[in-house]
């Protein structure tokens, strides 16, 4: 990486084949149980938003029976509080998305499969009706 200044958080990768999307998303320091996923479609693209509780930068931590005072004067990881990582894809999201969002284990990574919206055209069937108020001889050709 060149040309990088600040804090990083929730780096990102996404994968993705004929189906869909995933995206690995690593989470360092984060309340796990507030995290927050949702998404959006633009015109063009959908965005996954992730929200979140940045654990980090505490002025202390106990690590079993110890106690650990925050030293480092530049600490890469971002500041305490909440933040938001919005994650954009090539394609839409499809309106009846069945969106998926797991834990990887003990770690800190959160993974998110995304369905991809089906190429070309999509053929919906339209129910046809009589409107209540015609009968069938009510019709008129003028």
């Amino acid at each position: 990486m060149k040309n990088v200044h600040g804090p990083v958080t929730a780096a990102k990768t996404i994968y993705e084949d004929d189906a869909g999307y995933l995206i690995i998303i690593s989470l360092p320091f984060v309340d796990l149980q507030r995290v927050k996923v949702s998404w959006r479609n633009t015109l063009t693209h959908g965005i996954i938003k992730v929200s979140c509780m940045s654990t980090s930068r505490m002025p202390f931590i106990k690590r079993h029976d110890r106690t650990f005072r925050l030293t480092d004067p530049s600490s890469e990881h971002c500041p305490p509080g909440e933040f938001v990582r919005e994650i954009p894809l090539s394609t839409r999201i499809p309106e009846d998305a069945n969106i998926e969002a797991y834990y990887d284990g003990p770690g800190s990574v959160l993974e998110i499969m995304v369905p991809k919206l089906r190429v070309g055209p999509e053929e919906h069937e339209v129910r046809v009706c009589l409107r209540p108020h015609l009968g069938g001889n009510d019709l008129m050709l003028t």
